[in-house]
C-alpha cells in the first residue's frame, strides 16, 4: 500500500499461510449509517455516503469444511496512470486505486455488500511472494465465494435502459436461467440459446438497441480474468450505477444475440460485438469448467491484460485440479519475476505435454499478427504462443474445423527429456524442401464485415495460373482439383472433410470452375486468364454484396467453392515442394523451408533450417500427407528407423 510506511505495513498484511491456502477479507465499517446486508438481493436506497470508506481486515481460510461467508467482486483495475484514492484500513489511512475504492464505495456501501473480496486491497501488492501465491488460488478465491459481484462502472445514459432492454429479450425464453438447489447458475443443457417465444417481433422493436450494444461495449468483457471470474462462481450479479442484473440473464441473451449476430437491428459495431461473443464463451465455459490448457489459451487470446503474463495466470484456476498438482508434468507455477518468454514457452510446452499433442503448434504462426516482421520475436522461441499481441487469427488454423486429419499416421508425440524450456524437441520425418512460394492469398479488408467475393475469384485464379506455371507436367483437369482442394484445406463450405466423400471434392472442383464464369473453358486456358484479368480490373466497380448475393442464386456450387476457399486460404500461401507436392502453407513459407510430419502432430509443419536448430514456420495442408499414407509407407518399406530424426526447434 502506498500510503503506509514499513513499520506499520505488518499490521495491515500479516502472513498468510500458504498450505490453508489463506485469505483477507474486508469488512466493511457501518459507523451506524446502514444496515447494508438487508439490500444484497434488491437496488439499495441512497444512503449517507462517508467522505472516505472504513475496512478491516479479517483471515479466513478455503480449506475449512465450512468456509465464511463473503462476496467476490469482479471489476476493471484502470489504467496505469490511474489517480490514487485512500480508505481507512484497519485504522490506518491507505491509498488505493481510485476504481478500486470507486468500486468499493459503490459495491459495499450504497450495493449493501459489506464483506468481500477484492485484489488490489486485499493481497499485498508489494510482496512479489505473496501476490504469486494468492494468484495461484485465485480460481478457489472465485468459486468459494457465496457470490460474485460485478461492477460495471458509474451510472451512464445507456446503463438502465440496456440492462432494461437485456431484460425484455431474457423474458422471451420459454424457460428463464435457474439455479440448482445449492445456489448455482445452471446454464442451459444443450450449450445454446435457449428458444425464443414467438412475442420476438412485437418485443424487438421495443429493445433499445443502441443502450443494449452500449452495455456489452464495457470494459469488463474484454478482461481475461474474468472468465474464471464468473466462471467458476456459486452465482453472480452484474451491476451498473443502481441497476442489477442476474449474470446467467446477460450471458444468455448473448449467445442469443451472438448466434444471430449477422441479424440483428442495428448492427453492433466491433467492440459490442466482441462483448457479446465473451460473454457467450464464458457461459459456456461455465458447463465444462475442467478445460485443458491448450484450450484456454486459444479461448484467452481475444481477450485483455494490462500484465501480459496475465494471459497464462488468468485462466490456471480453470484448468482440471490435477493438472497444476505439484507432481503433474505440466504444472505451471505462477512466477511474476520470471521473463515473459519463459512464460509463454512454458505455457505452450505445457499444452503440449498435457495434451500429449502438438495441435497447440496450429495456433503459434496463426496468432501473430500480419504486420509483425521477423525481426519482432526477438529472442522469443518460434513455436510458443505470442499471447502478448492482441488481436484475432489472422489466418485460420489448418484443421480448426470438428474434425482431425491424421498426418502423423496416431504415432505418439516424442519429446525430448529435461530439455530447456525455449526448446522444443521434438521426432519426426523430413519429407521434402519447398522450391517455390506463391504470392500471399488475399481477398479482404482485415476487420470488414464481408468479404471480396469477386475480388477473391480473380486472386484464386491468379494463384491456380501461377501453379500452372510450376507444375507443368500436371494433366490440366487433375491440376485444378488439387488446387481447390488444397487452397480449401480439404474441408469443404460446411466444415466436412472432403476425403470421406468424393461428391464434395467434385463439386468444390466444378464450383471453383464456374466460378472463372467460363465454364466451358480449359482449366488453364487463355480464356481463364483473359477472365480473371478482367475481373481483376473490374472488383472496384462492382457492389460486392449485391455480386455475392447474385453468385448465391444462380450458381450455388461457385459459392460453395468460393466460401470453403475463401476461409482456409486467407492470407496463406500455396508452395510447391522439389518432388512436386503442393501445399498450403502460412504466409511467411520461403524456398528452402522444409516439409515435416512431427509425432503427435495430425498435420504437416513448415520448418526453418537453421545453424544447429530449426525455425517454425507454421502448419500446412498436403493433399497426400494428411492421413498417414506418407509414415504407412515408410514403415512397410522398412525405412521409417533410417527417416526419423530430431528436431530441435528454437
Amino acid at each position: 500500500m502506498n500510503g503506509t510506511s514499513e513499520a506499520e505495513a505488518p499490521l495491515l498484511y500479516r502472513p498468510l499461510a500458504a498450505e490453508r491456502k489463506e485469505i483477507r477479507i474486508l469488512c466493511l465499517d457501518d459507523d451506524g449509517t446502514q444496515d447494508s446486508r438487508h439490500f444484497r438481493n434488491r437496488i439499495a436506497p441512497a444512503v449517507s455516503t462517508p467522505r472516505i470508506l472504513k475496512f478491516r481486515l479479517e483471515t479466513i481460510s478455503l480449506v475449512d469444511r465450512i468456509v465464511p461467508f463473503y462476496e467476490a467482486i469482479s471489476y476493471c483495475w484502470g489504467v496505469k496512470e490511474d489517480y490514487p484514492a485512500q480508505i481507512v484500513l484497519n485504522g490506518h489511512t491507505v491509498s488505493i486505486p481510485w476504481a478500486a475504492e470507486a468500486t468499493l464505495r459503490a459495491v459495499c456501501l450504497r450495493q449493501g455488500h459489506p464483506l468481500v473480496w477484492l485484489d488490489a486491497v486485499c493481497i499485498d501488492q508489494d510482496n512479489t511472494n505473496e501476490r504469486n501465491r494468492q494468484v495461484a488460488i485465485m480460481g478457489d478465491v472465485y468459486a468459494k465465494a457465496a457470490r460474485v459481484l460485478v461492477w460495471l462502472g458509474a451510472e451512464n445514459p445507456d446503463a438502465e435502459p440496456g440492462i432494461r432492454s437485456l431484460r425484455k429479450l431474457s423474458e422471451m425464453f420459454y424457460q428463464k436461467p435457474s439455479q440448482s438447489q445449492n445456489g448455482q447458475d445452471q446454464p442451459p443443457d444443450s450449450g445454446k440459446a435457449l428458444p425464443m417465444s414467438p412475442e420476438l417481433r412485437k418485443v424487438a422493436p421495443n429493445v433499445e438497441w443502441k443502450a443494449l450494444y452500449s452495455f456489452f461495449s464495457n470494459r469488463w468483457f474484454t478482461r481475461a480474468w474474468v472468465i474464471q471470474e464468473v466462471s467458476l462462481s456459486k452465482h453472480s450479479l452484474c451491476y451498473q450505477g443502481l441497476s442489477v442484473v442476474d449474470w446467467a440473464e446477460v450471458a444468455t441473451v448473448a449467445t442469443w444475440l451472438y448466434e444471430r449476430r449477422h441479424k440483428l437491428p442495428n448492427q453492433p459495431d466491433k467492440i459490442a460485438l466482441s462483448g457479446i461473443e465473451n460473454a457467450a464463451l464464458m457461459w459456456t465455459i461455465r458447463r465444462h469448467k475442467s478445460q485443458k490448457l491448450a484450450s484456454l489459451l486459444r479461448l484467452v487470446y481475444t481477450f485483455n491484460c494490462t500484465e501480459p503474463r496475465d494471459m497464462v495466470y488468468s485462466v490456471l484456476g480453470l484448468r482440471h485440479k490435477s493438472a497444476q498438482k505439484s507432481d503433474s508434468d505440466s504444472r505451471i507455477i505462477t512466477i511474476y519475476e520470471e521473463p515473459l518468454l519463459e512464460v509463454y514457452a512454458k505455457a505452450t510446452k505445457a499444452a503440449i505435454v498435457e495434451t500429449e499433442s502438438l495441435g497447440i503448434l496450429k495456433h503459434a504462426h496463426s496468432l501473430r499478427q500480419l504486420d509483425r516482421r521477423a525481426s519482432d520475436i526477438g529472442d522469443f522461441p518460434s513455436w510458443a504462443l505470442r499471447l502478448d499481441w492482441r488481436g484475432h487469427y489472422h489466418i485460420n488454423p489448418i484443421s480448426y474445423r470438428n474434425f482431425r486429419f491424421n498426418a502423423h499416421d496416431s504415432m505418439p508425440l516424442s519429446l525430448w527429456p529435461n530439455d530447456s524450456s525455449r526448446v522444443l524437441r521434438v521426432e519426426g520425418v523430413l519429407v521434402d524442401i519447398i522450391e517455390d512460394v506463391s504470392d500471399q492469398m488475399q481477398w479482404k479488408v482485415y476487420g470488414e464485415k464481408f468479404s471480396d467475393t469477386l475480388s477473391a475469384a480473380a486472386v484464386l485464379h491468379e494463384t491456380y495460373s501461377w501453379a500452372r506455371e510450376v507444375l507443368p507436367q500436371f494433366p490440366a483437369a487433375s491440376l485444378a482439383r488439387q488446387f481447390s482442394v488444397t487452397v480449401a484445406a480439404g474441408q469443404d463450405a460446411n466444415g466436412h472433410k472432403i476425403a470421406d466423400d468424393p461428391i464434395r471434392g467434385n463439386r468444390l472442383y466444378e464450383g471453383f470452375m464456374n466460378a472463372a464464369h467460363a465454364p466451358d473453358a480449359v482449366p488453364g486456358s487463355e480464356e481463364i486468364r483473359d477472365d480473371v484479368s478482367t475481373s481483376s480490373r473490374s472488383t472496384r466497380s462492382v457492389d460486392v454484396r449485391d455480386f455475392d448475393s447474385d453468385l448465391e442464386n444462380d450458381n450455388p456450387d461457385a459459392t460453395y467453392a468460393l466460401s470453403a476457399m475463401m476461409k482456409s486460404g486467407h492470407h496463406r500461401t500455396l508452395f510447391v515442394t522439389r518432388r512436386g507436392y503442393m501445399g498450403l502453407g502460412t504466409d511467411n513459407a520461403r524456398p528452402g523451408d522444409s516439409v515435416c510430419i512431427l509425432f503427435g502432430g495430425s498435420v504437416p509443419f513448415v520448418l526453418r533450417p537453421e545453424a544447429h536448430f530449426w525455425r517454425f514456420v507454421g502448419d500446412a495442408f498436403v493433399e497426400d500427407l494428411m492421413e498417414g499414407d506418407y509414415l504407412r509407407s515408410l514403415k512397410a518399406r522398412g525405412k521409417l528407423g533410417d527417416m526419423k530424426q530430431w528436431f530441435k526447434i528454437r
